[in-house]
Parts: structure tokens; sequence; C-alpha cells
């Protein structure tokens, strides 16, 4: 029957289809398997895509549904991101890295996410870095960096990101000392490989490890410390712009100072900046509550609004704030239980999502889309832990 539709016919049509399908109609039949494979065809599904009923959350931990202790093996489930965040997939963790756990699970909103872990040893430490398409079930082993770390005493930053100017996934590693950058270098999809990156305006500013990215505008963001030492310490925010490939500096609001340097996250609210200033006890993860300040101008410090308030002693505190839905929702692990909930500041109301973590690794919340993305990347295998064999056979074909 395909044979009788003219070709621009059969792209239109296959275009419009979820990944799913067209994972499995790659062989029905064989030549649509050139087709979907091909460059201009991943870049026509994607762009097609571009709808906010195809984005999904990725939850990784060791979650389970309530009164559901079966499923502790489970590395992530994804939910739909609307009102309902109903459950639509289980999913493992690719089988090829060797981890049902990684120590960073970065994404930027789109159709792939960064997988980080790290190996320490007596010559100091050294990262592995995979990107992972969930949709596609293709996972991608990135090269070994170029700059090594000194000792254990050092760490590594990191961020990752999209470039709409050159339509290309890139990966920022910075490894730092005590009171020290030793280098920075950037991985892009497009080329395969580490760049050095000019260090410029960092030098006496430093990303505390496991500091929380956020990426918008094109950028990604940390809470940055500045100054010499520790004495005249400030805090920033330091972004890494994607497409020209610099460091900037922002201001934070006036009231966070240096000593709020654990009680503050970035996040990003309705393609806005945001930040989350935690009160009460921080020692053990246990908040009163938090502020929710907005970047409403991007860039613009003055333009830092306070816009919610979140009170949660009488429900047994907060773990912390994660997400925002419909810049309305704000989602929170709360840590009595450490559920997960839906929160609405406009009328005070929680709703329980029904979704717990049973273990110590939490809750990590992840935004991404399907795509067909590393589908024609030459070094990128299929995940065997989610794929059947038949569905094997074909992706080898």
């Amino acid at each position: 029957m395909s044979e009788q539709l003219p070709q621009d016919l059969q792209t239109d049509i296959l275009v419009r289809l979820p990944v799913k399908s067209l994972l499995r109609f790659q062989c029905v039949p064989k030549s649509w398997k050139s087709l979907i494979r091909s460059t201009d065809f991943v870049s026509m599904h994607t762009n097609h895509n571009e709808s906010p009923n195809n984005y999904a959350h990725l939850v990784k931990g060791c979650l389970n549904r309530i009164h559901n202790e079966k499923e502790t093996d489970i590395g992530g489930i994804l939910h739909r991101f609307d009102d309902s965040f109903r459950e639509f997939q289980k999913i493992k963790f690719p089988s090829q890295t060797g981890y049902k756990f990684f120590e960073e699970v970065l994404d930027c909103g789109r159709e792939l996410i960064l997988l980080t872990n790290t190996y320490t040893c007596k010559r100091g430490s050294f990262e592995l870095f995979f990107l992972w398409n969930p949709a596609a079930r293709m996972t991608m082993t990135l090269p070994t960096p170029c700059i090594d770390v000194p000792n254990i005493t050092e760490y590594c930053a990191h961020g990752f990101g999209f470039d709409h100017t050159s339509n290309d996934y890139k990966v920022l590693r910075i490894v730092h000392g005590d009171m020290v950058v030793y280098g920075v270098e950037l991985f892009k999809l497009r080329t395969g490989a580490w760049e050095s990156v000019t260090l410029n305006l960092i030098d006496n500013i430093r990303i505390p490890e496991r500091s929380s990215q956020a990426f918008v505008n094109g950028a990604t963001h940390w809470v940055g410390v500045g100054g010499h030492s520790r004495r005249d310490g400030y805090l920033v925010v330091l972004l890494f712009d994607m497409s020209d490939e610099e460091f900037r500096v922002m201001k934070l609001p006036d009231v966070i100072t240096i000593r709020e340097f654990y009680s503050i996250s970035l996040g990003v609210s309705g393609g806005l900046l945001s930040v989350m200033h935690y009160n009460g006890e921080h020692g053990n993860g246990n908040h009163n509550g938090c502020c929710i300040w907005l970047m409403k101008e991007y860039g613009v410090t003055e333009s830092w609004t306070k816009q919610y308030t979140v009170d949660l002693r009488d429900r047994g505190g907060l773990w912390e704030a994660v997400s925002f839905r419909n810049k309305r929702v704000l989602l929170l692990i709360v840590s009595q239980r450490k559920q997960l909930v839906l929160y609405d500041p406009m009328v005070n109301r929680f709703i329980n999502l029904g979704i717990t973590s049973m273990g110590c690794m939490g809750i990590v919340i992840n935004t991404y889309k399907e795509s067909l993305l590393l589908l024609n990347q030459v070094n990128a295998m299929p995940d065997q832990s989610q794929t059947s064999s038949r569905e094997m056979m074909q992706l080898a074909k």
C-alpha cells in the first residue's frame, strides 16, 4: 500500500506519528527505516512535535505508587505533564551504562537527558557522561573529557543545554578546586568532541558541589559563590550562554546573602528564572517552607519579584520545591513520607498525587519531550533493558 502513495505524502503521514509507532514501522516496509533514521526526517519530526502536550515528566528515584511496594527497582516513571499527572510509562535506566541510579540527571526541557556518574580512585576521579533519549530508547556514551581532576578533593560542576542558533546539544564541564577553577570544556553533539572554553570572568566565582542548574533563555544557570575567600564571599547567579559560549553573572534578590548559601536553589517557572529561598531547618532537608522569587524581565535585577510564600509546618515540612505548572500550581516534595504533591497558591489547596519515595534516593523531576534524536547517531546504542528481542533485531538491521 505504501508503494501506491507518493513519497512526500508518506513523509507527511509518518512525521505526525508518535515515536513508539515509528520505532515499530522501521521495517514495514524496509524503505521506511532509511527515511525514519535520516537526519532530515528526525529534524522534521522534532519540529512538528513542538507542542506543550508533548511534554512529560521523568520521575527518577526509588519511587512507588502508595501501597504498591513491588516496583522499587523502577528507575523512573513517566507522567503526563498536565493537571492529571497521569502515569503512562515505567522505565529503567539504560542497561549498557551499568547503573540503575545516577549522581546527576540533567535536562534542558527538550528531547534528551544527561546522566552522569563519577569514579574515585587514588589518582583522583574521572567522570562518565551519557546522553539518553527515553522515548527512542537510545543512549550515547560521551567520549572521555580532556581535563583531569587533579585529586579527590576537587569536583566538577555540569551544565546541559540546547543551542538554538546551531541546533545543537551541549554539555558543559567545570573542574573546581577549593578556591580555584582548573578548567572548562564543552561537548557538542554535532562534532562529538570536547572543546576548551575560556574562563573569562569566572576566575573568582565557583559553583558549589551538586548545585542545581536551571536552563532558561538559552543559558544554563547556577548559584555561584564569588570572592577571593570565604570571609568576603557573596552569592550570584552564574550563567553560561550556549550560543555565544560565554559566562555572565546576574544578581540575586537583595535579601539573599552568603549566609543563606545552603538555603536556595534555582528553577524555571513559565519560562522565567526562579529562586527557591527556603526557611527553617535545612541540615536534613526539612524546611518549614519557602519563598519563590521570579525574574519577570530576564537579566534585569530590579525585576526579581517574590511571587509565592509557602508555609508547610502543619504538613510536616518541605523537602524541596521542584517545579511549576501553568505558572500557578507549584510542584512540591513534602518531607512527611516524601510525598509528591501539587500546591495551588491561589486557593491554598494541596493535591496528593499518590506518589511517595520509598528509599533514600528521593525524587528528581526532569522535563523532556518525545523525539527520534540519537536514532541516527552512529555511536548511540539501543537500550536492551527496554527493548524486546524482536525490536532489537529490527533496530540492528
